[in-house]
């Protein structure tokens, strides 16, 4: 341990292996320093930190005891429950997590991945924004992105292109709004969806998933228009309500309250409207 002073600043350097220890954490680092004047304590090399619930590994860890701030930087990892949290760069106050750069989160028990540039995450909701991405990995995986996510509780909403891909189809929307617990979800503005043999689009579009988040219905709301032609018939019906189902790709169901449409069938070349 060395002390000097730098600026008429007490400076303590500690080397040859640092451990801190207090009631709420145990932090371990090749390397450190204590400057008395500012409260920070700055531990560098492979750092290796338990911070209440929350297990840390990092390249240098700031500690700022005035804001009770953990500034952790360099190939950051941290777990806490189920789950996992990679970035270049995280903040760590009171109930509070901020990352930074190349941001991979992953929440086990909701099966749940995101890619992003910044997340920020509290007791009560997370802030998803910089190229976001969210995988929802089960049977058939979803891939869903926008500008923005906000999550709160079991509640999702992506803002601004949103796009999601899955089950052989794509779905393009201004806003989307999901439910985890019910599984199912609302598209807002501009929807348009897109599977093997037609397309659909609609003001509003509402879609129910199956447990293993394969794609179980959709109804297309307002001014809905959808044209699917297949290996036997095409269709192309308007409608102010839609549903389908989209199986592998292809269009199982479909279901008009009313409007107008053209039904062909592609073997003798007839057709009929109504």
């Amino acid at each position: 341990m060395d002390i000097v002073r730098e600026n008429n600043k007490e400076l303590v350097k500690f080397s040859g292996g640092v451990v801190v220890k207090d009631s709420s954490l145990v932090i371990q680092a090749p390397e450190g320093s204590y400057n008395e004047s500012q409260d920070v304590l700055v531990l560098v090399g492979k750092v290796i930190a338990t911070i209440k619930e929350r297990n840390l590994k990092a390249q240098k860890l700031l500690l700022e005891q005035k804001g009770n701030i953990a500034k952790a930087y360099g190939n950051v990892i941290v777990r806490e429950n189920n789950t996992l949290l990679k970035a270049d760069s995280v903040y760590l106050t009171e109930g509070t997590i901020m990352a930074y750069g190349k941001v991979f989160y992953r929440n086990i028990e909701d099966s749940m991945e995101v890619y992003a540039g910044f997340l920020m995450s509290t007791n009560d909701s997370t802030l998803i924004e910089e190229k976001p991405l969210i995988k929802f990995l089960r049977r058939d995986t979803l891939v869903v992105k926008a500008e923005k996510f906000h999550i709160e509780n079991s509640s999702i909403r992506g803002y601004d292109s949103v796009n999601i891909a899955g089950g052989q189809m794509k779905v393009d929307a201004d806003t989307l709004f999901f439910n985890e617990d019910s599984n199912n979800g609302i598209l807002i503005g501009g929807c348009s969806i897109q599977w093997k043999d037609g397309d659909g689009k609609s003001d509003t579009l509402k879609f129910f998933l199956t447990e293993q988040n394969e794609l179980d219905s959709i109804i297309l709301l307002s001014e809905a228009f959808v044209h699917n032609k297949g290996e036997k018939n095409e269709i192309l019906i308007i409608s102010p309500r839609i549903i389908i189902k989209i199986e592998s790709g292809e269009l199982k169901y479909l279901r008009a309250t009313s409007g107008r449409g053209i039904f062909k069938e592609l073997d003798n070349v007839s057709t009929k409207s109504n």
